[in-house]
């Protein structure tokens, strides 16, 4: 009787969506094509993180204060549908119901 061996290989791979984001490994969603994990273990868009005056991460290399007192990656803000701001001139809606910039 002849015995096969099947060996399981555990891919962690980035799902990169047509929308123009990606989903981390934890399976939050960011903007881009790329993904950092942040010295506090979360995951931003873009190669690097930025540490923000009130503590959290932004994806890239700076971060600007929104109208509600929150911070976002890029030199802009605009709202969304939810009233929560993100970092970019635009939002999109994405599949875990989180607003993503661009």
């Amino acid at each position: 009787m002849k015995k096969i061996i099947v060996s399981a290989v555990l891919v962690m791979s980035t799902m990169v969506y047509a929308d123009g984001y990606t989903m981390a490994p934890d399976g939050s969603y960011v903007s881009g094509d790329s993904y950092s994990m942040a010295p506090d273990g979360s995951y931003v868009g873009g190669s690097s993180s930025s540490l923000a005056p009130d503590g959290s991460y932004v994806g890239g290399n700076s971060s600007s204060l929104a109208p509600d007192g929150s911070y976002v990656g890029g030199s802009s803000s605009s709202i969304t549908p939810d009233g929560s701001y993100v970092g970019g001139s635009s939002s999109q809606l994405a599949p875990d119901g989180t607003y993503i910039g661009y």
